[in-house]
């Protein structure tokens, strides 16, 4: 264990978190003072071509999980067509994008009919490196697991996790799936290994560190080992702007994550739009689930005008001046542009991306 690591284990854990507080609020102001022209100046750069596009191929899902705002929606649940999908690919390829994401806001890729589909279109593509999707695993059968080892090439498949017994999985979840779940992830995870496929596969926990244990629990970590999977935690939980509520996350054991601190714009605005399956572009791909955020329509206006245009200019201006929409002033998964401890827009090893000395 390094010194840092002993350090940190001797303070508790409230003193722990103020303390992160503190440090993003000096970094993100150290960056905002000294850098900011030069910051802004890179993320327009970063802005013309988004890290990756998620598309709404349907906001509906067959689980009514704790720590997910879905059971909350009030938006109209419905599925994209393919003629859609394909426009909306094809609009984001000319802009030379590589990377396609099937997670929406919300919603659970096996239940999307044109699952398959939207794969086989995707894999077709020499242009699209990469694509990746997160699911419950409750549709995930073994027939369609053998489906997904032909997508190995491209594909990235994580599963979100509510524990290692039924009580705990059902709970967090929302549905007494667990059987159907374990087995699908068991028998991907098999499949992936008698056929000898390097399938990229990660088991996203949703569930407290004390759920972390038995037989279940035991066999995966084993299987970790071997490669076979990659068993990723979480340390605390989201709000979902407002409609996930703490006492909701700590009925079952999980933490909510404090409000960050807010200056100048979120990193989304610049990197991870999304494609609702109206065709409407939502500038937030991750917790604005009533898509408040909207910023174009690429059935009116193909998708480098909607995400170059007037309606994420000044969504993001908005943002610098500090005058947040309200689904933003709710939000928790905030992560501000100039906070190089959080902000994907700094290298790894917390340096601002680009030629930043000049500034």
């Amino acid at each position: 264990m390094s010194i840092r690591s002993q350090v940190r284990a001797l303070l508790p854990a409230s003193l722990r978190a103020r303390l992160r507080h503190v440090l993003d609020v000096v970094d993100t102001e150290w960056h905002h003072l000294f850098h900011r022209k030069a910051i802004r100046r890179r993320l327009e750069e970063l802005r013309k071509l988004p890290r990756g596009l998620h598309v709404e191929g349907t906001n509906i899902c067959n689980a009514s999980c704790v720590f997910c705002a879905y059971p909350q929606m009030e938006r109209r649940k419905t599925t994209m067509s393919m003629d859609d999908f394909r426009k909306v690919v094809d609009d984001y390829v000319e802009m030379g994008g590589r990377s396609v994401s099937l997670t929406p806001i919300v919603g659970d890729p096996f239940v999307d009919k044109h699952m398959f589909e939207r794969l086989d279109d995707l894999m077709a593509r020499e242009e699209v490196r990469s694509m990746s999707f997160y699911t419950n695993a409750i549709l995930m059968t073994r027939e369609k697991s053998e489906r997904l080892m032909s997508y190995a090439e491209k594909l990235h498949v994580h599963v979100s996790w509510g524990g290692f017994d039924a009580a705990t999985w059902n709970e967090i979840m929302g549905v007494a799936k667990f059987e159907a779940a374990r087995d699908a992830v068991l028998d991907f995870i098999e499949l992936k290994e008698t056929t000898a496929t390097a399938i990229p596969f990660t088991l996203a926990l949703r569930c407290p560190p004390s759920a972390c244990h038995g037989e279940l629990w035991d066999r995966l970590r084993a299987l970790e080992s071997k490669g076979l999977v990659e068993i990723a935690d979480m340390p605390d939980y989201d709000s979902w702007a407002g409609k996930v509520t703490p006492e909701a996350l700590d009925s079952v054991g999980l933490t909510p994550r404090k409000m960050p601190y807010k200056r100048g714009a979120c990193e989304l605005l610049f990197t991870k739009p999304v494609v609702l399956a109206n065709g409407d572009v939502n500038a937030c791909a991750c917790r604005d689930v009533e898509a408040e955020l909207v910023v174009g329509n690429v059935n009116e206006t193909p998708l480098a005008e909607v995400w170059a245009g007037d309606g994420i200019d000044g969504l993001i201006e908005q943002h610098e001046a500090g005058d947040y929409p309200d689904v933003c002033k709710r939000c928790t998964y905030f992560v501000s542009v100039y906070n190089s401890r959080k902000s994907r827009t700094f290298s790894r090893d917390g340096q601002p991306s680009g030629n930043w000395a000049e500034d």
